[in-house]
Order: structure tokens, then sequence, then C-alpha cells
């Protein structure tokens, strides 16, 4: 029982650790004059290159919804574009255009200066620690909850059977 208490422990400290990150993450987005979304739609493209809009989904952790909303503002706004996939062309592949890349490596060197006085609390061992253990519970996390297959039916738990109470009948 004690390993459920202590994991039930880390949870809630890494939850409330994650609360007040991202509000600090989320002022330091707002003063850069993007939507939270549209900074990590961005972010990804400079981390990864082009992408596919469900692998942007996946990679920020947005609806399919959220995704085209932030694309069609992001398009509108000349920052990327989408272009046919040449492997597969039914699909398309998101870029970044210059402009784009100018304006994401701007925020970014902005919001990393900003989340560097939360992490300036841990040394750079600590840090590497930090990075590399969240990895590897967020991982393991993600594969137990994406791996689960759904034709298998989780079993039902029903309660032992008990008599049903004999109501009185309705008056009439």
């Amino acid at each position: 029982m004690k390993r459920s208490v202590e994991a039930a422990e880390i949870w809630f400290v890494m939850r409330k650790a994650t609360h007040w990150c991202r509000l600090h993450a989320a002022l330091s987005v707002s003063k850069l004059d993007i939507s939270i979304s549209d900074f990590a739609v961005l972010a990804a493209l400079r981390a990864r290159g082009p992408l596919r809009p469900d692998a942007i989904g996946k990679k920020v952790l947005l609806t399919s919804g959220s995704v085209t909303a932030a694309l069609d503002r992001l398009e509108q706004e000349a920052l990327i574009e989408r272009r046919v996939d040449p492997v597969d062309r039914r699909a398309s592949l998101v870029y970044l255009t210059d402009q784009g890349a100018d304006l994401i490596r701007r925020a970014h060197d902005k919001h990393t200066s900003s989340m560097e006085e939360v992490f300036s609390v841990l040394n750079a061992e600590e840090r590497q620690d930090l990075r590399r253990l969240m990895k590897k519970v967020g991982k393991f996390a993600e594969a137990m909850h994406s791996e689960r297959d759904p034709a298998v039916k989780p079993k039902k738990v029903t309660a032992p059977a008990r008599e049903r109470p004999t109501l009185p009948a309705p008056r009439r």
C-alpha cells in the first residue's frame, strides 16, 4: 500500500508544479502577442520541420479542431503555409514561412528567458535529471494509455446481488 501512497503523492506534487509552471508560461507567452496554441504550433514546426496537421496536434496536445483553427490563423498571417505532401498527395504538410520562422525564433528566445526564472532554482544536473525523469514517466504513462486494445472491453465489476426493497403501491 505504501507504494500507492507514494505514487499518489508524487502525482499531486507534479500536478501542483505543473499548474504554477503553466501559469508562468501562459503569462510569458501572452506578452509575445501570440496565443499559446499558435506559439505551440510554431514551436513544433521550428523544432521538427514540416509536419502533417495530425502530427502537430499530437506533438502539442491539441485536438484536430484546435489545430485547424490555429493553422487557419497562422496561414492568414502568412506565418505558415500548407503544401501537398509529396509522399502522400492526399495529405498536406505544414511549413514555416520565413516570417513565421523569424517570429517563433524571437518569441522562443523571450519565452526561454522567462522560463529560465522558474528553473533557476535547479542546477544543471538537476535540470537534466528532471527532464529525463519527466520524459520517462510521461512516455510510460502515454504508452499505458494508448496501448490499451479498444477491442478488449474492461471487465465489468458488479456489486453483489441484493434484494430490492418493496415499494408501496401508488395511491389512486
